[in-house]
């Protein structure tokens, strides 16, 4: 469910991202961030509240693929607070994943790449 929601949110940024009409990638761009994104994102929030009121993880109290799977998204926006305003309990979670040990080496020290 969780994975799902992130792939689907990962198809519709590379829809954009590698439209080469520039109309055609703001008129998607735009929807996607006007539309898309804060219904995922809606949803994402939702259901981490369920879990210790949104304060821990989405499953159980530790780290799992799906806090990875949001710390991803986190990134694929951007890396950037922006997406995230009108959810601070997936913000909060995005960045309390991205700063567990071995995540933030692992960040420090893989390789760049624009996705």
């Amino acid at each position: 469910m969780f994975i799902d929601e992130f792939e689907d949110i990962g198809a519709e940024v590379y829809k954009f991202a590698f439209e080469k009409d520039e109309a055609k990638k703001a008129e998607l761009s735009g929807k996607f961030n006007s539309e898309t994104l804060p219904r995922h994102l809606g949803y994402l929030e939702a259901l981490l509240k369920e879990n210790n009121g949104g304060k821990g993880y989405f499953v159980g109290d530790s780290l799992t693929w799906a806090g990875l799977g949001i710390a991803n998204v986190y990134d694929l926006l951007g890396g950037t607070d922006a997406p995230f305003a009108k959810f601070p309990l997936l913000l909060a979670l995005a960045k309390r994943v991205r700063e567990n040990p071995k995540v933030a080496e692992y960040l420090k020290t893989r390789a760049q790449t624009p996705f």
